[in-house]
C-alpha cells in the first residue's frame, strides 16, 4: 500500500477552502483521508512542528502540506524551513519547496515563472527592485505596473505613468522601517558623517512589468491534473485590474488556447494542481500570475461545469451539480504520484 503524510498547521488546518466548515478552517481532513484510503493509500496526519522529529529518520515519504498567509509571513517562514529540510533529507514534498516559496511572494513567483522561458516573457520584460534607489536607476518604458511581493485582490498592484508615480507608489505599498531602526540610522549618519552612505528607510521587494493595454478581462483557471475549472473576470470599472473586481462569470465559451496553455503549464511545472491568471493578448494567452498551493477555491467550488480533454483530443465541457473540493484535490495528487511510477 502507498502511504502519504499530511502536514497540518498549529490549528490542525490544511489548505484553503472558500466554503469551509468554519471560517478559514481549510479543507475537510476527514474527507481527504477517506478519499486517499479509497485509493489504497495509508494516511498519516502530522503537525508541521512535530514532523521534523517524526520524519527525520524515516524512509522517504510522499508529503502534502499547507501554507499560510499570516501577518508578515512569520508562520509561513517556519513552514518553509520545515519543508526545505524534509525535501533535502529525501522526502517527496508535493509541491516541491520552490512552489511554497513562490506562494504569496510575487517576486519569487515571477523569477520562477521566467525560468520556464514562456513565450510571453518578452511582453512583460520584468525587472526587480527592493529600494527607491534601485527603482530610480532603472530605464523603463512607461506606463508600467508595479507589484509588491505580497497582497491579494490586487491591493499592491499599481499602474505608474512615469518615474515620479512609480516612486510614489513604491512608498505607498511599502512601510518605513520601525522608528527604532530609523533612530539607529540617524545616529550612524551623525557619528560617521561624510564616511557613511545612508541606507534605505523604505524597503520592499517588488517587480516592475510593462503595462499590457486593451485587456478588459482575464480568466482565473484552476487545473486539477487533467481537469480545468475557469472563471471569467471582468475588469473593475475604469481600472485595468480584474482580480477582486467581483465582476465574475462562468462561461462555456473559453478559447481552446486558454485550456491548452493551462494544461501545458501544469505539465511543464510538474504539478498536481495549478492556479493561473491568464488573458488573451494579440490572440495569444499570456500568464500574469500562478500559484501551486493554498490558492483561492471559489472558481472550483462554485463551478457549474468543468473542462476535460476527450480521447479524440478535443476539449469537452462537463456539467457538475455538486463539487467536492477534497475529492478533486486527492484525485490530482494520486494521478501526479502515479505519473511518476
Amino acid at each position: 500500500m502507498n502511504s502519504i503524510v499530511i502536514l497540518v498547521d498549529y490549528l490542525n488546518r490544511f489548505g484553503s477552502k472558500q466554503k469551509s466548515t468554519t471560517y478559514r478552517s481549510g479543507m475537510d481532513l476527514d474527507k481527504i483521508q477517506m478519499y486517499f484510503e479509497e485509493k489504497k493509500f495509508k494516511v498519516d496526519i502530522l503537525n508541521i512542528s512535530e514532523s521534523v522529529f517524526l520524519l527525520k529518520e524515516k524512509e522517504p515519504s510522499y508529503i502534502i502540506y499547507t501554507s499560510s498567509e499570516d501577518h508578515d509571513g512569520k508562520y509561513k517562514s517556519f513552514i518553509e524551513d520545515v519543508i526545505l529540510f524534509l525535501q533535502d533529507i529525501g522526502h517527496i514534498c508535493i509541491p516541491s519547496y520552490k512552489f511554497l516559496r513562490a506562494h504569496n511572494n510575487k517576486v519569487y513567483m515571477e523569477l520562477l515563472r521566467s525560468s520556464f522561458k514562456l513565450s510571453d516573457d518578452f511582453i512583460f520584460q520584468t525587472s526587480y527592485g527592493a529600494t527607491i534607489k534601485e527603482l530610480e536607476n532603472k530605464t523603463l518604458k512607461y506606463p508600467v505596473i508595479l507589484k509588491g511581493a505580497t497582497g491579494a485582490l490586487s491591493k499592491t498592484v499599481v499602474k505608474a505613468k512615469n518615474k515620479i508615480e512609480l516612486i510614489q507608489s513604491f512608498k505607498k505599498i511599502n512601510k518605513k522601517d520601525a522608528l527604532k531602526l530609523r533612530i539607529h540610522e540617524l545616529i550612524r549618519r551623525v557619528r560617521h558623517r561624510s564616511n557613511y552612505v545612508q541606507e534605505s528607510m523604505i524597503r520592499g521587494k517588488s517587480i516592475i512589468q510593462n503595462f499590457i493595454p486593451s485587456i478588459d478581462y482575464d480568466y482565473k483557471v484552476l487545473v486539477y491534473f487533467d481537469t480545468i475549472f475557469v472563471l471569467k473576470r471582468n475588469n473593475r470599472k475604469n481600472d485595468f485590474r480584474a482580480s477582486g473586481s467581483g465582476l465574475f462569470e462562468y462561461t462555456r465559451e473559453v478559447p481552446d488556447s486558454i485550456l491548452n496553455h493551462a494544461i501545458a503549464l501544469r505539465k511543464q511545472m510538474d504539478l498536481p494542481q495549478l492556479s493561473l491568471d491568464i488573458a488573451i493578448y494579440n490572440d495569444q494567452p499570456i500568464t500574469f500570475e500562478f500559484q501551486a498551493l493554498y490558492f483561492g477555491t471559489k472558481t472550483i467550488e462554485s463551478a457549474p461545469f468543468y473542462f476535460k480533454m476527450s480521447a479524440d483530443e478535443t476539449w469537452q465541457c462537463h456539467d457538475v451539480k455538486n463539487i467536492i473540493l477534497e475529492e478533486f484535490y486527492v484525485d490530482s495528487i494520486v494521478k501526479q504520484i502515479k505519473s511518476k511510477l
